[in-house]
């Protein structure tokens, strides 16, 4: 009954990717969608398979553990329905009853090390708690769930920037949807998939808000992913948020050189950032950063992963920051490095990192060498894609020690940075000089 049920998702989903009026309005054609959702799940259930390979322990398994954690939560559904759906929408649920009931039976709803972020594991608990309602327990359905989700988010970016790449259709699937590490951590059941789907949503809504008038549905669907994001990867929505405004005033009120906006802005934030813990409700960034830092360096040196590396330790100054953010850009554009100890493992990442570096270099001066002009409205999305990438980028570079966490913390970024590239790469320059890259058109 488990493997009809699988087989009828599957076939599901597929017939909702034909007959869906958003996929179907996207610009990418039924065939195509057919293709990216299929190599999505065979990548899904890859990621499933090396996941019980690699982890002989599902405590350790990402993949699984909050999985395993959400059949307490779903269980109480038929024991105490009250009990569920408080933990569900998280009323009245942080006491003692349900911690001696339900939490002391689950191993991620406490983090080992607390801080005053939002604890994420919850929210993707409770996500996995829900789909139990549809899947009978079976993973592999959570697999296509999530895979869907983050299906519909990448749809949702490439549907934002498409009419700004009507001759780079084919590239700019590539850098949305097949960016190698992005499909591959965003097609399981893992936060990615959710953060993906949270981030296309809000910035769809955001872009269809900025070109007619503001209705509730779309002021609905951009205030539901604005909280997605802010229990599923508080940084991100960080990260995020400057470039939002930045793109709301540069298109609101028509500015020819979006620069200074999202540069005014983002200086705006900086010293937001520095001085927070003297701004209600007194939440200390730097002090959130460091920590953040400390707790992940005292993990590394517990688990010993393989790929740790040195980071300068953080001061809680404005240079003392700022001084370490080269450093943590860096980390993000070359790492994980070749060595001795990883060199397979890594070698994709390697090698993705290497291709990236180098389209930056090309697209760039060849748009130089070519003369590429670029409208406002190209303008805007390239500021929107650079200063994302480059906020998310400082965050996570200044706190993350481990390459292979590095690989999979910065994947939300990827698609932009392929969408800055794509602004100067010229595509007809590149296709008269090597036939090859028609696809990319």
């Amino acid at each position: 009954m488990s493997t009809v049920l699988l087989i009828f998702y599957i076939l599901l989903f597929f017939w909702v990717l034909k007959r869906w009026k958003f996929f179907g309005d996207s610009g990418i054609t039924t065939t195509q969608l057919w293709l990216l959702f299929s190599i999505k799940l065979i990548i899904g259930f890859g990621l499933t398979g090396m996941y019980t390979a690699y982890y002989t322990n599902r405590l350790d398994a990402d993949i699984y553990k909050y999985f395993d954690d959400s059949k307490v939560m779903y269980n109480a559904l038929y024991s105490n329905p009250v009990d569920f759906f408080k933990m569900l929408f998280g009323y009245g649920n942080e006491n003692e009853y349900f911690f001696n009931s339900y939490y002391v039976e689950m191993n991620n709803w406490v983090r080992v090390y607390e801080s005053s972020t939002y604890n994420d594991s919850r929210t993707i608990i409770r996500f996995n708690a829900v789909i139990r309602l549809f899947s009978m327990g079976n993973f592999h359905i959570h697999t296509i769930f999530f895979t869907a989700l983050s299906m519909i988010g990448f749809t949702c970016i490439f549907r934002s920037f498409k009419d700004f790449f009507s001759n780079k259709q084919g590239a700019l699937i590539i850098v949305v949807f097949l960016i190698p590490s992005v499909i591959f951590w965003s097609s399981g059941a893992l936060k990615e998939s959710i953060l993906i789907f949270g981030m296309g949503i809000l910035i769809h809504a955001l872009k269809q808000l900025t070109e007619q008038k503001i209705n509730i549905k779309l002021l609905t669907l951009f205030f539901l992913s604005f909280i997605l994001l802010f229990f599923i990867k508080f940084y991100v929505l960080l990260a995020l948020l400057p470039c939002v405004i930045g793109y709301f005033i540069s298109v609101k009120f028509q500015i020819k050189h979006p620069f200074l906006v999202y540069s005014s802005v983002a200086i705006v934030f900086s010293v937001l950032a520095f001085n927070s813990r003297e701004i209600p409700p007194h939440f200390d960034f730097v002090d959130t950063l460091i920590t953040k830092q400390k707790n992940f360096i005292r993990l590394a040196e517990v688990t010993d992963p393989g790929s740790r590396f040195e980071l300068t330790n953080l001061e809680p100054t404005f240079f003392g920051v700022v001084r370490v953010v080269p450093e943590a850009l860096a980390n993000c554009f070359i790492r994980p490095l070749i060595n001795k100890g990883n060199q397979f493992i890594f070698l994709p990442s390697i090698i993705e990192n290497t291709l990236l570096v180098a389209l930056i270099f090309l697209s760039f001066f060849s748009g130089l060498k070519r003369k590429v002009k670029l409208t406002t409205e190209t303008k805007n999305i390239l500021w929107f894609s650079v200063f994302f990438t480059l906020i998310l980028f400082s965050i996570i570079g200044l706190t993350t020690p481990v390459a292979g966490a590095l690989v999979r913390y910065k994947i939300p970024a990827l698609p932009f940075l392929g969408i800055a590239i794509l602004t100067f790469l010229n595509i007809d320059y590149l296709c008269g000089k090597i036939p090859f890259f028609k696809f990319l058109k």
